[in-house]
């Protein structure tokens, strides 16, 4: 089971905080008669500890119950004054319990130190805010080392994302189907060559350049893939169709770059396209501001290996960037992955 904490150094500031704090309580309650005897100094040093104990356990709890509640940046100030007051209250209850109980029981003849009583209250509220200081910067430091954290494997993931799209796009294979394209285009439509090779330009462009932003806009992405499906349809010819449905609202909408290409370059690599069976994509929007991207299933026979990378990555930059996760189907007959939208 794992024990909810209010920070990290929750439990080094308490050891620090609580002996300190008690040995100043039980000074100002007994005044000189708590040095008197080792007797007098320890039962009372223990006492109050356990005491002190409650009143950092009691507002740990609530530090945790009101970080869950306002767990937003912009809640920051809402979040430490309503804990400010409920710390106020738990201190002051507890140190009247604490001061009159001594008072009461006569705890070995020790006499109380009444008059003590109002300065011991503004004591105790200023040592549980110096207390509530160091876990607030403590837990502030925690979520600025996440976010630069998350920030970094952001980075990474786009670098990553960047690397497999290039990787599919620089292999040998990829060269020679583009440049054989190409050739045979030359000498028998130099119009159709010469529009080839200003998508292909297109496509590497975008490819390099991915890197430079972790969001790009959908409109941006779709340019991009008109690019990178006219290439594949140069090759593949009637045996690929791609159908565009996309509410032009969304088109400002961001998404991270790359993610149509690597969902259709999935598409492609494992399906069998066949002119009299074409591969049918389909990209459009839907009304809850997702983009879906599906297929038409005709595996090949010969299974491609895959490790899923592209997909994972999608998935893990979505995570990274705190956004609702992608959705994958597949009912036998068709592969679809549903991707947010995200608003600028």
């Amino acid at each position: 089971m794992t024990i909810l904490k209010y920070s990290s150094k929750e439990r080094l500031i308490g050891a620090f905080i609580i002996p300190l704090v008690s040995f100043l309580f039980n000074s100002m309650i007994f005044g000189t008669a708590y040095f008197n005897s080792w007797q007098h100094f320890l039962w009372p040093s223990l006492i109050t500890m356990v005491v002190v104990l409650v009143i950092y356990t009691l507002c740990s709890m609530v530090a945790i119950i009101l970080n869950n509640r306002f767990p937003l940046y912009s809640q920051t100030f809402k979040r430490i004054g309503i804990s400010i007051v409920c710390y106020i209250g738990i201190t002051v209850i507890a140190i009247t319990i604490l001061f009159f109980g001594y008072d009461y029981i006569q705890l070995m003849d020790l006499r109380v130190k009444m008059g003590n009583y109002p300065w011991m209250l503004v004591i105790a509220i200023g040592c549980n805010l110096l207390a509530t200081s160091f876990n607030e910067g403590a837990v502030f430091y925690e979520k600025w080392r996440k976010l630069v954290d998350e920030a970094d494997q952001l980075k990474k993931e786009n670098l990553q994302s960047q690397l497999e799209g290039l990787k599919g796009q620089v292999n040998p294979h990829f060269l020679f189907n583009s440049l054989n394209s190409l050739s045979s285009l030359i000498s028998d439509e130099p119009q159709k060559a010469e529009k080839f090779l200003d998508e292909l330009s297109k496509v590497y462009r975008y490819l390099l350049r991915t890197n430079e932003d972790g969001l790009t806009t959908l409109d941006t992405e779709m340019q991009f893939i008109y690019s990178y499906f006219h290439l594949l349809k140069t090759r593949y010819g009637d045996g690929l169709e791609m159908e565009v449905r996309i509410n032009e609202r969304f088109l400002v909408y961001l998404l991270p770059p790359l993610t149509l290409q690597i969902l259709m370059e999935n598409a492609v690599k494992h399906n069998m396209i066949l002119k009299d069976q074409p591969l049918k994509i389909l990209i459009m929007t839907t009304n809850s501001g997702k983009l879906l991207v599906s297929n038409n299933l005709q595996r090949k026979e010969r299974m491609v290996s895959s490790n899923k990378v592209g997909l994972i990555n999608i998935v893990n930059k979505y995570r990274l960037m705190k956004q609702e996760d992608i959705t994958v189907r597949d009912d036998g007959k068709e592969f679809a992955v549903a991707v947010p939208l995200i608003q600028g």
